[in-house]
């Protein structure tokens, strides 16, 4: 029989959809160079089986020489196969889990904390599908939430498989986990300790009777983490690792990872890193902080069982990988995090509705705060977040390419190298003539540590200008005004072809045809005097 809780369980998913689909070409502003690598490296393996450099069905990802993880890549293969090479395609898998994620969280929340009823579930659903924090990262084309997503589907058969002693959702469970570590840096280092964990708690007591269990699940998941374990010491199995303070001065770790639990950091401030964060708005809306006290305080007075050990574990754990590392307080390194700490919003605002009888005028206020979120993150989302970030996403590069296509010789000024991945999305470029023009050894493909930032094919050029050059030669430059000023451009007579601009109705770049007559004869009459 349908019931009241399936209607809202059904309408918190259908909100969950909507927040994370609309507009999602459009916000975030752009395409950002790590979305576009991710997008243009499926459609190099949809097309020839292999990454833009050639290596067939690599583990790691050379891309810009950070090695990215491979599965979010797989993955995108399928939208990009059915939509084609285009911005919605890239986002696409990030908004689906991450809406699906809503599902997860409802059945999980039931599972950890036992006694609580449906209305718990919901609430924390709910508060999932509306959080800035979980909005922003599924709008974009990283990997981060199809990691997030198989680590709770990982969590969720485990708990299931172990309750009713079920093997064969257990080694689902533990395939699940391996398959989140194939998917983002952060699973990579806490998935397999979550399992190992789960399993000693649940089992806890009877141990030596299921040790035989235990045992197989470990090293199932060891066979399947085997090919990036053997791959651990070259260059791409130390990529991000070399970015963590593991091996620097860790003085200043547990003041960063205690920032992860900062009312400031969690509900009044935004992320530090522009591209990580609505400009107004944390991770939290502000209002929640007062259900997250209550919260806290409701959980610490319950008996602990083994699932609530469990969400301490998770909530002790997820910030790790992110403490270590170098930048203060990222979301998108502790991104599991957002489960535990939204279980606890969810346990004080259920515990107020308890204690204060809902009425007509508490309900409208209820009401109005959800209204005036949606109201805030719209106008963070829409207005704010495309005016003030859109430098921060790569933007102009859709219609930079549109504008070369149609030139010979084109030279784009790029010191960092990075801008050829979007050209190469947005021309959608054949990977095969691609591939073709790229002179590394593949027999050392995870070896190569070093990155070239001058990239060449067909007719164009990325790299820094050489006006000593680049002004003799017929070809289409193109620049920042910082790079290239108009007085600069008068003195090498370069005529104005195009003109991108920003959604500040500033210029971006500037598009100009070089004049190599004119400009060796300027050369040569200077040269008489």
């Amino acid at each position: 029989m349908f019931k009241k809780t399936h209607l809202f369980f059904l309408l918190i998913v259908g909100l969950a959809f909507f927040l994370r689909f609309i507009f999602l070409t459009k916000s975030p502003p752009g395409f950002y160079v790590d979305e576009a690598a991710v997008g243009y490296n499926a459609y190099s393996i949809l097309k020839t089986g292999a990454d833009e450099y050639g290596k067939k069905f690599p583990l790691f990802f050379r891309s810009f020489g950070d090695y990215k993880m491979p599965l979010n890549i797989y993955l995108t293969v399928l939208p990009v196969w059915i939509m084609g090479l285009e911005v919605f395609s890239v986002r696409f898998l990030p908004a689906f889990f991450g809406s699906l994620t809503t599902v997860l969280i409802y059945f999980l929340s039931t599972k950890i904390f036992k006694k609580e009823n449906q209305l718990f579930a919901l609430i924390a659903s709910f508060v999932y599908a509306i959080s800035p924090w979980s909005i922003f990262i599924s709008r974009v084309g990283f990997e981060g939430n199809v990691a997030f997503f198989l680590l709770l589907l990982a969590l969720l058969l485990q708990i299931k498989g172990i309750e009713i002693k079920n093997k064969k959702i257990i080694f689902a469970s533990t395939f699940i986990y391996g398959l989140s570590v194939y998917s983002y840096h952060t699973e990579r280092f806490i998935a397999p300790i979550i399992m190992v964990f789960v399993l000693l708690a649940e089992y806890w007591g009877t141990y030596k009777k299921n040790i035989f269990l235990i045992s197989q699940q470990i090293l199932f998941l060891f066979l399947l983490l085997l090919p990036q374990l053997l791959l651990f010491n070259s260059a791409a199995g130390q990529a991000r690792i070399e970015a963590l303070s593991l091996r620097g001065n860790n003085s200043n770790f547990f003041s960063l990872y205690s920032s992860y639990f900062s009312f400031k950091n969690l509900f009044f401030s935004p992320d530090p890193d522009l591209q990580r964060s609505y400009p107004q708005l944390s991770v939290f809306y502000p209002w929640m902080v007062i259900f997250f006290i209550v919260g806290i305080i409701d959980f610490f007075r319950q008996k602990i069982d083994k699932n609530k050990t469990i969400f301490l574990f998770l909530l002790m754990i997820s910030p790790l990988p992110a403490a270590l590392a170098r930048d203060p307080f990222s979301t998108y390194r502790s991104y599991p995090l957002i489960f535990p700490l939204i279980l606890i919003i969810g346990l004080g605002i259920k515990k107020l509705l308890l204690i204060f009888k809902l009425s007509f005028l508490k309900t409208l206020f209820i009401l109005g705060i959800f209204f005036f979120s949606l109201l805030s993150l719209y106008r963070n989302a829409v207005v704010l977040l495309p005016r003030e970030r859109f430098n921060n996403w790569s933007f102009g590069y859709e219609e930079m390419a549109e504008k070369i296509k149609t030139h010979p010789k084109v030279l784009i000024n790029d010191e960092l190298g990075v801008s050829y991945i979007e050209l190469l999305f947005f021309l959608k470029y054949p990977p095969e003539e691609y591939q073709g023009q790229q002179k590394i050894n593949l027999k050392d493909y995870y070896q190569l540590g070093q990155w070239n930032r001058e990239i060449f094919w067909a007719d164009i050029s990325i790299r820094k200008i050489d006006f000593q050059k680049d002004v003799f030669v017929e070809q289409l430059i193109v620049a920042k005004p910082i790079d290239l000023s108009d007085s600069q451009a008068k003195e090498h007579f370069l005529a104005k072809s195009f003109v991108i601009m920003g959604l500040d109705d500033k210029i971006l770049y500037n598009g100009y045809l070089t004049n190599p007559e004119q400009k060796k004869q300027d050369d040569f009459k200077k040269l008489q005097k």
